[in-house]
């Protein structure tokens, strides 16, 4: 991954960041990409899997989806596969979900969703949304990104899923404006060594979180980075929107990031394997480090916890 995340790409109406979980869901190992190119293979199905009782599928087309505009791309759809049979005509399901690809290289994966992580309405008149234009040909064959490794690629998917008010549950959303923030102060920094750095339980809006951060970075890139993510200390379904900072306490620039949507169910956490690189971390003039002390800090502008109705 040359790039540093994460990339918002407007034009295909996409953004990538990178994490080390992996997929939530489903997993998805392709052998012989060439064979399915030189045969000529439109798409490709992966099988059955479930999600909230419900049977979903992927769908790969290994030179693009060129009637949705995808020449020059590899593309990726998640069907619902179960609506002519089992979901009513008046029943909805609205889903956020987000595509993996797996980066052999380094032991992590690329994340991609749309620019906006909207949600998006399944039924039984549309049952597939994807991105024809996922990834550029040129970047998923470029042996350097690890995407295609000895001819195979690994897709992953996140799916999050909720029915209308027949489903017996209520999501909103709900936007935060004072006490979301959270600062975490690391002392001691030129001492640390691999491994994570934990912050204290805080609450945001009635919800515990802590903050983990590696000071020698979770992975081992080709440019060494301090990570950081948010952890979930909390037994619910919940998306929350928020931004990562690095303080520069010399100048007061920040370093922040573009606002994360992620949907936190169960111990995973989310954010940046390659947050800051450790040579600006390092460099007096950014003003990161100061008395051997980095401050780090989250805010979150918006919540919103699945419920189940009672």
């Amino acid at each position: 991954m040359k790039e540093t995340l994460p990339i918002i790409d407007e034009a295909n109406g996409i953004i990538k960041s990178v994490r080390l979980q992996s997929p939530s869901h489903f997993v998805w190992k392709i052998k012989s990409y060439s064979k399915l190119v030189e045969l000529e293979w439109k798409k490709i199905e992966s099988s059955d899997f479930e999600v909230n009782g419900h049977k979903w599928k992927l769908t790969f087309y290994p030179d693009g989806d060129h009637e949705r505009k995808g020449k020059g791309y590899i593309s990726l759809y998640l069907s619902l596969m179960d609506a002519e049979d089992h979901l009513p005509l008046s029943l909805d399901l609205f889903v956020k979900f987000q595509f993996l690809v797996f980066d052999q290289i380094n032991d992590k994966y690329l994340v991609i969703q749309g620019i906006n992580n909207d949600v998006c309405r399944f039924q039984r008149m549309k049952t597939e949304w994807g991105f024809a234009r996922l990834l550029s040909l040129v970047d998923f064959k470029d042996s350097s990104n690890g995407y295609l490794l000895d001819d195979c690629c690994v897709f992953g998917v996140d799916v999050f899923v909720n029915e209308n008010a027949t489903c017996g549950d209520s999501f909103s959303v709900k936007p935060l404006k004072s006490g979301n923030s959270y600062t975490f102060k690391i002392n001691n920094f030129s001492t640390l060594s691999e491994g994570d750095v934990e912050s204290e339980v805080f609450t945001i809006d009635g919800l515990q979180w802590k903050l983990k951060f590696y000071p020698r970075g979770s992975s081992k890139p080709e440019v060494p980075h301090v990570s950081l993510f948010l952890m979930p200390k909390f037994n619910k379904k919940v998306h929350a929107t928020y931004k990562l900072r690095m303080i520069d306490q010399v100048h007061g620039n920040n370093f922040e990031t573009t606002p994360l949507e992620y949907g936190f169910h169960g111990k995973a956490g989310f954010g940046f394997v390659e947050f800051v690189a450790l040579v600006d971390v390092k460099n007096p003039s950014k003003g990161y480090l100061l008395n051997d002390a980095i401050v780090v800090e989250v805010e979150i502008d918006y919540v919103s916890v699945v419920n189940e109705l009672s």
